[in-house]
């Protein structure tokens, strides 16, 4: 039953800020939307900024292993296009899963040091991949772009409320990561 009551505050603090910047919502409204009193929230979080901090670590680390996934799956000196294609597959698959979080800190109220946190985190595992897979020269540049791109597309993928498919998404994707390599 308890966890129940927390999941239940994290699911509903993901609907608010989808409609209000994290600065109006308060500990109030998080407990009306949750059907809970104060003492329950308080069992689980500090504060509004612990529940928020609880939620961005989650899904970054849920990132972070997909990220590591990806790079320990390919042969030296070789980036596989199907594994890349399935690495992209699985990421907007998780995207379109946690669609809300994802829409509200990236497109209702953008967090810019949490697109941050994302953007370093993608940047270093790019970058070794090309290092330990790839003979391309200008990796800090090639990576730049390519994820510049990658950043474009999957966000107007979110704000356009995920029309295609994660695995047409994918396809363009690989097709771009391909045409880059040329």
């Amino acid at each position: 039953m308890k966890q129940k009551a927390k999941e239940k505050i994290i699911r509903n603090m993901i609907t608010l800020l989808e409609e209000h910047p994290f600065e109006d919502i308060t500990i109030k409204m998080i407990c009306a939307y949750s059907g809970i009193n104060r003492t329950t929230f308080y069992d689980y979080f500090v504060d509004k900024y612990d529940l928020l901090s609880t939620i961005q670590t989650y899904h970054l680390q849920k990132y972070k292993k997909l990220l590591n996934a990806l790079y320990f799956s390919f042969d030296k000196n070789e980036i596989n296009h199907f594994k890349l294609y399935q690495f992209f597959k699985v990421i907007l698959t998780y995207i379109k899963r946690h669609y809300g979080f994802f829409h509200a800190i990236f497109v209702s109220h953008p967090n810019r040091d949490l697109f941050t946190d994302y953007v370093k985190i993608t940047k270093e595992t790019y970058t070794n991949m090309l290092v330990d897979y790839t003979t391309i020269l200008k990796k800090k540049q090639f990576v730049t772009y390519a994820i510049g791109g990658q950043i474009g597309i999957i966000y107007f993928w979110i704000r356009e409320e995920c029309i295609e498919t994660p695995n047409e998404l994918a396809q363009i994707l690989l097709a771009n990561a391909i045409k880059l390599r040329r």
